[in-house]
């Protein structure tokens, strides 16, 4: 029964991922911008900026750190929208191979922000009361954690961060609970400041 649980779980992880689409292409204004303090693009206009290296926030250290085993960046990386590690290797009798992710958001205005982050939060169904979430302190403008912890680790689960005219998700998708819940917050800590 328990496998059954982590595998719906994992599916569902996916498929809210996989739903909530690429922004910056479905909205107008969304376009991602360069790391704060970063010079502005030749052209010097908001939509021709240039994008944004997701990978330059999220390391393979960083990866592993949560993971506890070693990570190798995903041939599914897209840089510009997201930075995806997965296991290095298989291990023993395990259900399959484990990834994380990070997918990192920017917008132009507050006001585009504002309207990507209550998608964000109707998606992910980021309200008080909803079961498995939880409000973090201490994570940029706004946090939540997302997933079941047993042992002290996590399988499938997600920390959702909101920091000025951005937004980013760090996922584990993971069928056994291996994540370090504490390593999540303290990576997703570390992303949000350099947002700032």
């Amino acid at each position: 029964m328990r496998r059954f649980v982590s595998v719906a779980l994992a599916l569902g992880a996916l498929l809210i991922t996989s739903c909530s689409g690429d922004k910056t292409k479905n909205e107008p204004g969304g376009v991602t911008l360069p790391p704060a303090g970063s010079a502005p693009s030749a052209s010097g206009t908001p939509e021709q900026a240039s994008k944004v290296n997701v990978c330059a926030f999220f390391s393979e250290a960083d990866a592993r750190s949560i993971m506890g085993v070693p990570m190798k960046r995903s041939d599914k990386t897209n840089p510009q929208r997201n930075c995806m590690y997965e296991e290095a290797a298989a291990r023993p009798n395990s259900i399959g191979p484990g990834t994380i992710s990070l997918t990192l958001d920017q917008h132009q205005t507050m006001a585009d922000e504002d309207k990507a982050w209550a998608e964000v939060r109707e998606v992910r169904h980021l309200q008080p009361g909803q079961k498995n979430v939880q409000a973090v302190t201490g994570i940029g403008d706004e946090a939540y954690f997302t997933g079941n912890s047993e042992r002290g680790k996590v399988g499938v689960a997600g920390i959702i961060v909101r920091q000025g005219k951005s937004d980013f998700m760090l996922d584990s998708m993971v069928l056994e609970y291996m994540a370090s819940p504490s390593a999540m917050k303290s990576v997703a800590k570390k992303v949000a400041e350099q947002l700032k």
